[in-house]
């Protein structure tokens, strides 16, 4: 060890490091777990009242209020204990400015808490105690919620892994206030995170070189000591100019992994630094119209290519003359870099990402061209029942109650396999929105690139009809499917209404999208099991596929459905088109990918998906309104005949 840098990690003030995986689900019109809506309550007959009749009465109607304005729920350990104190927020899931404010509440002696004071909308809600961390979802790999104002959330908090060792130069001394990170490369079923939703946690060596990280995620990661972490805040790093060792002494790329779990510690993960001169990666951000705005600030990532695991960060004022940018440390490799700008108001530019290749030598000359990002804006419509369909048993009772603020518009960045070589979009794989009480919506902070819209209503009643783009052309049998169609041909008049994809360009304000809801929504449920003869299947590597049996309905995106089986074979499809499917539990060939990509969305595999389905012939007609439970699917399907 370089006596320089003993010295100055000696006086070196630490400098805490954070940061944070973007979490948002999956926004698909796949499966979604809803809560119940609750019944619409009989009328009732005006009588005398008497005094305390009436206190009660207006008492009642206080209630309703607070629970329609507030979200509940209680706080729960792993094993089920509550826990008190600890701080809870709903942040709106709207991107809409100024409309992201965590609404906070702390939870009483039995866990509970209320979230109070809230407009109508989905929220996520989350929880934070240090050292804990948040249960995941076992479909998707990823941790929280969305509720709607009235909802009850149960929040689960295991506590969380901990890795912890020793960092050592060449002659086995301990090296002082040496920055270490661990990046969650996989969760325990092998799934990989999203490129923009690595999970990180961070810390510094102590006097004898010791390090512990806590606080993290359950899953596979690699540990990382020294390189420049985070830079341009005036402190330096003695250790800043050094390239990265990873555990236990290698390189990105022979890189040991260490995997974590719940509760426990991962100790003994020793890193003998490897003190080799990094190489520095700069360049300049042209100057444009978007980099003219006050109060603005850039932020330039350089992550591995091979992974999301990032490899150093970058700020920029746009205010000042200087719009060069350096990083410092960087090792032999590839990388993908990407900026981005940012305001009051949430993201207002990116630059596209570029490929960076480092070998033996400095990088520079880099020009970064930032241009501003995209929105798509548009309206959603919810259509009443018939009289016809509402005289039908199952749909009494069953008129669609919620505003359009409770329902989730999202936009999904489609990212080909074949593209999966090409450096991603940082700011977002997934966009959301939800509507104003007047039903408009807008999708913002779009980058360039293709986007599949999906929209998914928190009432079980309802489901997707159509979703228009400005321009298209819409067949004569979507334009004469209004409210007095049976729901059933209203799905199916919508086959050609749903966009196949959305290709935006930088900038692009796009407006006049229409998205039709329509009452009469139906569900299914039931389990994966067995066939005769055969072994219990693999769930975590299935997916439960429902196509429309019809063939001229084979294309309809808003008619097709899929989702990961629980642990127990269970699935469940919610706000479907009334209509005849086709059921198949499959084998995928993504079971690795926590954001795996639909099958659908490519003609070829939606073409071989729907040969299988019909080989197995597995069937089921829903009726409008209609709950079918207790399904039973064979798995493998049997053979055709």
């Amino acid at each position: 060890m370089k006596t320089s840098h003993a010295l100055a990690a000696l006086l070196f003030i630490t400098l805490a490091c954070a940061s944070n995986s973007a979490t948002g689900a999956r926004a698909q019109t796949t499966v979604v777990v809803q809560t119940e809506a609750p019944p619409p309550q009989p009328a009732q007959t005006t009588i005398p009242q008497s005094a305390a009749t009436a206190d009660a009465q207006a008492d009642n109607a206080t209630k309703k209020k607070r629970a329609a304005d507030s979200i509940t729920g209680r706080v729960l350990s792993e094993g089920g204990e509550p826990l008190g104190g600890v701080s809870v927020s709903a942040i709106p899931r709207s991107s809409a400015p100024n409309f992201r404010t965590p609404h906070m509440a702390v939870t009483d002696d039995e866990g509970g808490f209320r979230v109070v004071g809230l407009e109508p909308g989905i929220y996520s809600v989350n929880a934070n105690v240090p050292g804990y961390v948040a249960e995941v979802d076992p479909l998707t790999g990823r941790a929280g919620g969305a509720y709607k104002p009235g909802d009850a959330a149960t929040v689960r908090l295991v506590k969380g892994g901990v890795i912890t060792g020793t960092a050592t130069d060449a002659q086995g001394e301990p090296l002082v206030a040496l920055s270490m990170r661990a990046y969650r490369v996989r969760d325990l079923d092998g799934r990989t995170p999203p490129p923009n939703a690595t999970y990180v946690g961070a810390g510094r060596t102590d006097d004898r070189g010791v390090y512990r990280i806590y606080g993290l995620q359950p899953g596979a990661y690699v540990v990382v000591a020294g390189g420049q972490s985070s830079p341009s805040f005036g402190v330096v790093s003695p250790y800043d100019a050094d390239a990265p060792t990873f555990y236990p002494s290698s390189t990105r790329d022979t890189a040991a992994e260490v995997t974590v779990r719940a509760g426990a510690e991962a100790a003994g993960v020793d890193i003998r630094y490897r003190e080799e001169q990094g190489h520095r990666v700069t360049g300049k951000i042209e100057p444009s119209a978007v980099t003219a705005e006050p109060n603005y600030s850039i932020v330039l990532g350089l992550s591995y290519a091979s992974s999301s695991i990032q490899a150093g960060m970058y700020y920029v004022n746009p205010s000042t003359s200087n719009l060069s940018f350096s990083f410092e440390g960087v090792a032999d490799g590839d990388y993908d870099l990407n900026a981005t700008l940012a305001g009051r108001d949430g993201l207002v530019g990116t630059a596209a990402p570029q490929r960076v290749t480092v070998r033996g030598t400095d990088v520079t000359g880099l020009r970064v061209a930032l241009a501003p990002l995209a929105s798509v804006s548009g309206t959603l419509v919810v259509e009443q029942a018939t009289e016809i369909e509402r005289a039908r048993p199952d749909c009494k009772g069953t008129h669609a109650q919620l505003p359009p603020q409770e329902t989730l518009v999202a936009a999904t960045f489609d990212r080909p396999a074949s593209a999966r070589a090409l450096p991603a979009p940082r700011t977002s794989l997934t966009r959301e929105a939800t509507p104003d009480d007047a039903g408009a919506f807008t999708l913002r902070s779009l980058e360039a690139g293709r986007y599949r819209l999906a929209v998914r209503p928190f009432d079980e009643n309802l489901y997707v009809r159509s979703i228009q783009l400005p321009g298209a052309n819409v067949p004569a049998a979507a334009q004469h499917a209004n409210a007095a169609t049976p729901a059933a041909s209203r799905a199916n008049a919508a086959a050609t209404t749903a966009p196949e994809a959305l290709d935006i360009r930088p900038g692009q304000q796009l407006s006049g999208v229409t998205v039709r809801l329509s009452e009469g929504a139906a569900s299914l449920s039931g389990h994966v099991v067995a066939a005769e003869g055969a072994q219990t299947p693999p769930y975590a590597s299935l997916r439960v596929h429902l196509l429309p049996a019809e063939r001229e309905h084979a294309d309809d995106a808003l008619r097709l459905f899929e989702t990961t089986p629980g642990a127990d074979g269970a699935f469940s499809f919610k706000n479907l088109p009334p209509g005849r499917y086709l059921l198949l539990a499959r084998v995928t060939s993504d079971a690795t990918d926590a954001a795996p990509r639909p099958a659908s969305w490519d003609t070829d595999s939606r073409t071989r998906l729907r040969r299988e389905a019909e080989a197995a012939n597995t069937t089921v007609e829903l009726q409008p309104c209609q709950r079918a439970t207790d399904f039973t699917l064979r798995f493998p399907p049997p053979a055709p005949k």
